[in-house]
């Protein structure tokens, strides 16, 4: 991806292909994907009941992985190192709650390489708040006013902490995975807001309260260049045209820089090559930023529309749709 300047016409990007649309699938917040990855010549959408491939020259399907017996993904990985990506999954149909199997797919193949019961330790997910994440290094979840953290793969505890600052373990949510970031709300509507970061050992390495007159940090959210940058909501926000993004330096908490996206809410946010990419909602328009100082770099409109995730591998990206009515995947060349 080329650095130039963010013209005031933006350029048009067509997409190189379209997954034919899934009529099974509907609009709720329940069929929207889970997540996906770029991996080689592969693009993977997660949707609840599966992993799906497709060709990224051509938009073949090159295999499925059915989330096993009756169980559904609750979560995945962000990242998929060596083209290796961990899901999460339990079934919902059971009484009682927690008991999620990892299990880690190979994306180049589709094939199972291991999985791992987690039973006992009760993991709960919340898309908006999540108490459970995790990669390939940990999954991390919140429960009984600890943070904790374990080996993915053998399921080994890696570290117990108590829950930073005022929160409860109703107060407090994880932001990120890597590094490991969790928000707390404090206690009652003037409970103090902070963020904390927390390193392998479950030590607090920084901590820092929103600044005024900022209520919440909302995801998307990621790291980026020791730049937490996150969606911020401001009491005189009341639509999407008034959404901000801001970046919080993680060595000072300092809120270094604010930027209103422009008129569409902000999907994802994600690293690359060291900036900061967003897609806005409906899937119509990608940015460039450079993550110290919120300055953009490019900007490119994509043809269609449709809500979704980004993904994003070298000069070409995925947009993952978001409900039935989209397109499962689309993907383009940066031009």
């Amino acid at each position: 991806m080329h650095e130039d300047s963010a013209p005031r016409r933006l350029r048009a990007l067509r997409p190189a292909w379209k997954a034919a649309k899934d009529t099974g699938r509907g609009n709720s917040y329940e069929d929207e994907p889970l997540g996906g990855w770029l991996a080689g010549e592969l693009v993977v959408r997660a949707d609840f009941d599966r992993l799906r491939a497709y060709d990224i020259g051509t938009g073949a399907v090159r295999w499925t992985w059915p989330v096993p017996d009756r169980d559904v993904l609750v979560a995945v990985s962000q990242d998929a190192n060596d083209g290796i990506a961990l899901v999460l999954h339990h079934d919902d149909g059971r009484s009682t709650r927690g008991q999620l199997t990892v299990t880690a797919v190979d994306l180049a193949t589709g094939k199972q390489l291991w999985s791992r019961d987690h039973h006992g330790r009760r993991l709960d997910y919340y898309p908006s708040t999540p108490h459970t994440a995790l990669s390939g290094r940990r999954i991390a979840w919140i429960a009984e006013e600890h943070v904790e953290s374990a080996d993915p793969q053998d399921g080994a505890a890696l570290w117990r902490s108590p829950l930073p600052g005022e929160a409860g373990n109703r107060d407090a949510w994880i932001m990120c995975v890597d590094p490991l970031v969790v928000v707390s709300t404090g206690h009652g509507r003037r409970g103090e807001r902070r963020i904390f970061v927390l390193n392998d050992s479950g030590n607090v390495t920084a901590s820092f309260a929103l600044p005024a007159p900022y209520r919440k940090v909302e995801l998307p959210a990621v790291v980026v260049n020791g730049m937490l940058v996150a969606k911020l909501v401001h009491p005189d926000d009341t639509s999407d045209d008034d959404e901000r993004i801001g970046g919080f330096d993680l060595s000072t908490g300092k809120l270094c820089w604010e930027r209103r996206p422009g008129g569409l809410s902000v999907q994802t946010l994600l690293p690359h090559r060291g900036r900061l990419l967003a897609l806005h909602a409906f899937g119509g328009k990608v940015t460039a930023l450079d993550a110290r100082d919120g300055r953009v770099i490019a900007r490119r409109r994509l043809r269609g529309s449709g809500a979704g995730l980004l993904r994003v591998a070298g000069d070409r990206f995925a947009v993952i749709g978001r409900s039935g009515s989209d397109y499962p995947v689309r993907v383009f060349h940066w031009r």
